[in-house]
């Protein structure tokens, strides 16, 4: 068969590449251009013939053995998941697909702090492919969305501080809570009452009339006491009782406001 006949071949179906035994290098551009994937079939094939084909299709770096930087940059730009079929891709290239999405680091063994930080910074939810996130990974994450504790094994208090803060329903991902925890807990968010037994809250109430005796106690905690219904006592006679004069008058503001 004439080499325009085979071509012809092969504009009408790419895949007719498999069957030719020593293509020439038209024939190849002509199969790649319209599935890159092609170059599986390819022996030693050219840089202009890789190039084409990672135009063609970017997941066809899957079947280059030596990809050069610049083929995994372009590849890990065009789709991030690509990571995955790159072999000893370098810092630069681990922080690009990093950087497009920061689910790529699940693709990463044992990313560095760096990468990992990279990672969660752009996607928060990222954590959840890291394992044994540094404590100030696991800050990062949790400071830009207080779910991300559910994905987090074994946060450091510090960790489960901050998620509480953010929102008390942390107190649902929390595992091997303590009474000292609790204690903690409640300077931070007196909201989790709506999380804690009888026993709990009465052992609660003594660092609540702490924090309501502070000079510098925020109106938000204030106003969370006096909404919560887990508290079945008179919280007004509680917060003019225990109470310093900047609790007093926010409570007094509050009344006035409802």
């Amino acid at each position: 068969m004439e080499e325009k006949d085979i071509i012809e071949y092969i504009k009408k179906d790419p895949y007719y590449i498999k069957l030719i035994s020593n293509p020439t290098e038209e024939m190849v551009l002509i199969a790649l251009r319209e599935d890159g994937n092609l170059l599986k079939y390819i022996k030693n094939p050219s840089e202009k013939v890789i190039w084409e084909a990672l135009k063609s299709n970017v997941w066809a770096i899957e079947y280059i053995e030596k990809p050069t930087e610049e083929m995994c940059l372009y590849a890990v730009k065009e789709a991030w998941n690509t990571i995955r079929y790159i072999k000893n891709p370098s810092n630069s290239v681990l922080k690009e697909a990093v950087s497009s999405k920061g689910w790529a680091i699940q693709f990463i063994n044992k990313p560095s702090e760096e990468l990992q930080k990279v990672a969660v910074e752009k996607d928060f939810d990222s954590i959840k492919f890291i394992k044994e996130p540094s404590e100030e990974i696991q800050l990062i994450a949790v400071k830009m969305d207080w779910t991300n504790i559910k994905y987090i094994k074994n946060p450091s208090f510090k960790v489960e501080m901050e998620a509480i803060k953010l929102n008390e329903e942390a107190m649902r991902y929390i595992d091997n809570l303590t009474q000292d925890k609790i204690k903690e807990f409640i300077k931070v968010n007196v909201k989790i009452a709506k999380y804690l037994d009888k026993e709990s809250i009465a052992l609660v109430e003594n660092i609540i009339k702490e924090e309501m005796g502070k000079k510098d106690v925020d109106e938000n905690y204030i106003v969370d006491f006096i909404k919560c219904e887990s508290f079945t006592f008179d919280k007004v006679t509680f917060i003019y009782r225990y109470g310093s004069m900047k609790a007093k008058r926010i409570l007094l503001d509050y009344k006035l406001s409802i």
